[in-house]
């Protein structure tokens, strides 16, 4: 089967790190695997990729008056148009809002199917509004909708719901609950207002002086880091919270925290919670749309808290700081939680997916016939 999957970049987000992990999971099935990203000839992939899988980079102008806005967008949709049009995969998987909308006006008429799925929170994304009057009519396209939760998926127009899927992401991790932990807090994102990491802060300040031997560190890289810094310099915490930008290594924030905060506005399905999780780590999280209620029973497998609110913030993370048996338990529960979450049982949604999609294909099947036959 050849498959091309479609994403923004290659960078360190989540997107990226599922994207990586269905590659890797089809390549291993004997797939012919081909990944279309929006990024310059320079740019390498944060997620290791398999040597066999080909990488298409398709670079954005970067100035001119047709660079960026609706002209961007234009190019984009005739780039990859002409691509697949050459390469005529069995089926085309894409991921987030805008991307989806390229994918599949770039496939039509083409005959590929597409399977799009959406990875935030779609009500909560600020988007121009011709991409919302545009989006429900397009993806009407769409063979399959993967959604990541039951919440999600009816945020979809009734006519587009016989066509969602709900998969969650993949998660796997081993975990040492009874490893010697630094006291430290990680919270990782891009440096965005949708990360909230300004209330986290705030929250961190109203608490510090009770806890001195506890600090506080964001992983992450984005728009926000200066207005961030400042504001950790105005509290005179530059030596408690730190900004140290993307590790190096995926997910080697683990190795050296205590305890995890989500402390977002709003999210699709937070693959660093799941991570958090999985690695053995008590978590506290915004009650945001949409999937930290999913995915956690708050008092049980960690804490739940309102978006936005500074002083339940600050209390939840006193609590959890000042009580070492409490975050062991939290630990246990949370590592339990996400076992739901295997990659080997997430990989086979995806492929029951495909498999049903590509079924009614007749390229797809002309080209399996083509195989047998040889």
């Amino acid at each position: 089967m050849r498959l091309a999957l479609v994403e923004a970049g290659l960078g360190a987000g989540g997107t990226e790190r599922v994207v990586s992990l269905i590659v890797k999971d089809r390549h291993a099935r004997g797939d012919e695997v081909h990944v279309f990203a929006f990024i310059s000839d320079e740019d390498d992939s944060y997620f290791s990729l398999p040597s066999g899988v080909i990488v298409h980079r398709l670079p954005d102008a970067q100035v001119g008056p047709f660079s960026r806005g609706s002209f961007k967008t234009v190019k984009r949709i005739l780039r990859l148009r002409s691509e697949l049009r050459k390469l005529r995969p069995d089926v085309v998987l894409s991921f987030l809002t805008k991307i989806n909308i390229v994918s599949l006006l770039s496939t039509r008429g083409l005959g590929i199917p597409v399977v799009v799925s959406e990875r935030n929170n779609p009500d909560a994304q600020p988007r121009h509004f011709l991409w919302n009057m545009v989006e429900p009519l397009v993806l009407r396209q769409a063979h399959r909708l993967i959604m990541q939760t039951e919440a999600i998926s009816k945020t979809l127009p009734t006519s587009l719901r016989a066509k969602a899927v709900v998969i969650g992401n993949p998660c796997d991790r081993s975990r040492d609950l009874f490893a010697r932990r630094a006291l430290r807090v990680v919270a990782v994102g891009r440096l965005v207002d949708q990360k909230g990491f300004d209330t986290l802060i705030e929250a961190f300040a109203k608490v510090c002086a009770e806890v001195p031997e506890w600090c506080l560190t964001i992983y992450g890289e984005g728009p926000d880091r200066h207005q961030l810094q400042q504001r950790i310099r105005a509290r005179h915490l530059q030596d408690r919270i730190s900004l140290p930008g993307v590790t190096a290594k995926a997910g080697s924030w683990i190795d050296d925290a205590a305890l995890f905060v989500l402390s977002s506005r709003y999210e699709g399905f937070p693959n660093v919670l799941m991570e958090a999780m999985a690695g053995g780590l008590a978590v506290i999280s915004t009650r945001c749309d949409f999937g930290p209620a999913e995915i956690i029973e708050d008092g049980v497998s960690g804490l739940l808290v309102p978006v936005d609110d500074v002083d339940r913030l600050a209390a939840a993370l006193k609590t959890l700081m000042l009580d070492d048996s409490l975050r062991g338990s939290f630990a246990e529960a949370g590592y339990q939680t996400v076992r739901r979450f295997a990659t080997g049982t997430v990989m086979a949604k995806w492929d029951s997916c495909i498999r049903q999609v590509t079924a009614t294909n007749r390229w797809s099947q002309g080209r399996s016939l083509k195989k047998g036959a040889q």
